[in-house]
């Protein structure tokens, strides 16, 4: 799919769950980003069209309270925006 619609950006966002420090978060959820960003780009697509952004625990898609909500929120999301 990344390939067949060349003519746009992938940002690649990292997540984690509340378990741990910030900066452990925030560089774990970044690395989680990037290591996503360096597969698709082993799978073809080129580097210079991604952006990696981690966001550690601060979006959240379900309740920290709970083990499948903490699994639920270790997540890495890509977007695709059209180039400008």
């Amino acid at each position: 799919v990344l390939n067949k619609f060349r003519q746009t950006t992938v940002d690649v966002f990292g997540h984690t769950d509340s378990t741990g420090g910030d900066e452990h978060n925030f560089d774990l959820s970044q690395r989680r980003a990037l290591a996503v960003a360096n597969y698709l780009s082993g799978q073809g697509v080129d580097s210079r069209r991604f952006a990696v952004t981690g966001f550690g625990k601060t979006r959240p898609i379900a309740s920290n309270a709970t083990a499948q909500g903490r699994a639920q929120n270790r997540r890495v999301e890509i977007q695709l925006s059209p180039l400008t």
